[in-house]
């Protein structure tokens, strides 16, 4: 079985809203259809610097990320930022999500960025394991937001 990570395309859209949407609605997050929609228009946006992955096995997508290229004076220079890795229930603990975070890897290096970022639900074990064994390293800081 063939896995493969890949930018996502404008024809991408649509499987990108379902995977995306799947993912909120399995954390109980709000799943609005609209607020995709206006985030995938900022992802495809030409110059976005939004970083939008989809894993395929065998032509089947089971996976997707999204991710923001930032500027971090703390890092040094340019950041990613991981907001959303979702893999399907039926393809976890296949190697989907070590394949896509290889590949941001690899490509955040090759873009001389100097960190990535994430933030994990505390539940969510298996994410945990799989960062730290990428090494990723906890933070003592907590997130705030303010929707606008």
């Amino acid at each position: 079985m063939t896995l493969h990570v890949r930018r996502a395309e404008l024809g991408d859209r649509a499987t990108v809203h379902a995977l995306l949407t799947a993912q909120l609605v399995e954390h109980h997050l709000p799943a609005d259809p609209a607020r995709i929609d206006r985030g995938l228009e900022a992802a495809f946006r030409p110059g976005s610097p939004a970083w939008l992955l989809v894993a395929e096995r065998d032509g089947t997508p089971v996976g997707v990320l999204l991710a923001n290229e930032i500027v971090s004076v703390e890092k040094g220079g340019g950041t990613l930022w991981i907001e959303e890795l979702y893999v399907t229930p039926q393809a976890r603990r296949t190697g989907v999500a070590r394949a896509i975070l290889d590949h941001v890897l690899e490509e955040a290096r090759r873009h001389d960025l100097r960190a990535l970022d994430l933030e994990v639900v505390r539940t969510q074990a298996a994410a945990i394991a799989l960062y730290r064994a990428a090494g990723f390293r906890k933070v003592a800081r907590d997130r705030l937001t303010l929707d606008l």
